[in-house]
């Protein structure tokens, strides 16, 4: 990671997301050559629901190979050894926000399916924002946050979120100058863009959300997430997951 990224995250870091996850634990692979760790795959795991129903879905993340050891089909490789391992968890379907350097690999070598994409929205930090009706929840295809999944992801996280859950679910965060609405339910958008307490704030806004994002400042960018999936037991995939910035801490 030190290596493909800049920085290794530290062991606390590792052991939240890796283990602490109360869905399950990760499925975590390392390619080794002469005792040198040159690369690593992981999937985590979360329950959505697609298609009106709440399953438990896959998410292939933190993909890295060294630098020295690229184009050898090493990812490819593990990728393929891990995604056999969740088969076996009986896990129906995997789903990806995927970077350049994987996208490829995933679509061409893995036989992957590209899905709609996500679209990041912008607004001025000192623009009013506030809250209004709540959020229809049932029919779409997202990520269901029970109270265990709630504490894991955003208040025992090893980055800081500011969490309120008065009558919904409100979670901002930040970075240098940048906040972000990390997840919302319920009336809560207006409270998590002034916690946000940032210039900018930005946020995903759910496709059947975006004119309660309008009405609270803002405004679509032309920065979007490329989102991949694949099923494991022939289950369709979902037509259009959707995942905001707290799901897979994107920023």
């Amino acid at each position: 990671m030190a290596r493909v990224w800049g920085e290794r995250p530290d062991e606390r870091e590792l052991e939240w997301f890796y283990e602490r996850n109360p869905v399950r634990p990760a499925s975590v692979l390392l390619g080794e050559e002469d005792g040198r760790v040159i690369a690593t795959v992981a999937v985590s795991f979360q329950r959505m629901s697609v298609a009106g129903a709440a399953i438990e879905v896959g998410m292939s993340v933190r993909l890295a190979t060294d630098p020295a050891f690229r184009g050898r089909g090493v990812f490819r490789r593990l990728e393929e050894a891990n995604e056999e391992r969740v088969r076996g968890f009986g896990v129906p379907l995997l789903l990806t926000v995927p970077n350049a350097a994987s996208a490829p690999v995933f679509l061409e070598r893995l036989g992957w399916t590209a899905l709609p994409s996500l679209r990041v929205w912008a607004r001025a930090g000192l623009l009013p924002a506030f809250d209004s009706g709540p959020r229809p929840a049932a029919g779409h295809d997202r990520v269901l946050r029970d109270d265990a999944w709630i504490r894991w992801r955003f208040v025992d996280a090893p980055r800081p979120y500011t969490v309120v859950r008065e009558g919904g679910l409100a979670v901002s965060g930040r970075r240098g100058r940048v906040g972000t609405v990390a997840a919302v339910d319920g009336p809560g958008l207006g409270r998590a863009a002034r916690n946000a307490r940032a210039p900018v704030t930005i946020a995903i806004p759910p496709p059947w959300e975006r004119k309660r994002y309008l009405a609270a400042g803002f405004v679509p960018t032309p920065k979007t997430f490329t989102v991949l999936g694949k099923s494991l037991d022939g289950t369709p995939l979902p037509p259009r997951p959707h995942f905001e910035l707290g799901d897979l801490d994107f920023v």
